[in-house]
Formats: C-alpha cells, structure tokens, sequence
C-alpha cells in the first residue's frame, strides 16, 4: 500500500468518526428532546389524575353529607309514620334504612343496588 492509499484510508476513517460523532450528538439531542416532551405529558396526564382524584374526593365529601341527611330525615319519618299508625292511619311503609353504619358499607350497599337495578 501506498502513502498515498494509506492517506486517503485515513482521510476515510478520519470522516467516518467526523459523521459518527455528528450521528451520535443528533441522536441525544433527539433523545434529549424526546424526553422532555414525555415528561412534560407525564406532569400534565399527572395533574389530570390528580384533579380527577380530587373530584372523587369531593362527591365522596357529598355522599357523607347526604348520607347524614338520609338518617335524619329517616329518624324523622320513622316518628311521623309513628304518629300516623297512633292516630289509626294505615302509612306508606318506610324507605329501606341504611343498611351500616360506615360510609364505605352503604356505598358498596348502593352500589349493589343499582348493578342490581342495572342503572351502572
């Protein structure tokens, strides 16, 4: 092999390792820039999930309140009711009671009954 050869196989290589190190700087600046992107879905499918959540937790802060509700006015038609039969009246029967005294029992309660009613 020539010297000439031999500097033009040099020059070869040499160009070589120039486009490779370009390649490879391309590569991670796209990888770079693809991860950016990716965490910036992540942070916003992230904060979707958390006002979703705070969502659930405000209609399960409602539920608490209606449940509530539902006792008291249950205690008072129950008295009424009451009342009714002493004065020899025949009344409606009663809507079903609460069937637990935890949250967590009468939401899997209601949510029996209305699969059952297929209504979810």
């Amino acid at each position: 092999m020539g010297g000439d050869s031999v500097d033009r196989f040099m020059e070869i290589i040499l160009q070589m390792k120039i486009n490779m190190a370009h390649i490879n700087e391309t590569l991670q600046q796209q990888t770079f820039e693809i991860c950016q992107e990716l965490a910036a879905i992540f942070e916003d499918q992230r904060k979707s999930l958390d006002s979703h959540l705070g969502a659930v937790d405000a209609k399960l802060k409602e539920c608490t309140a209606h449940i509530e509700d539902y006792r008291r006015l249950y205690v008072t038609l129950a008295g009424v009711r009451q009342k009714l039969v002493q004065l020899g009246s025949e009344p409606s029967p009663l809507p079903a009671p609460l069937p637990s005294e935890t949250m967590e029992g009468i939401l899997a309660w209601r949510l029996d009954e209305l699969r059952e009613q297929g209504k979810l």
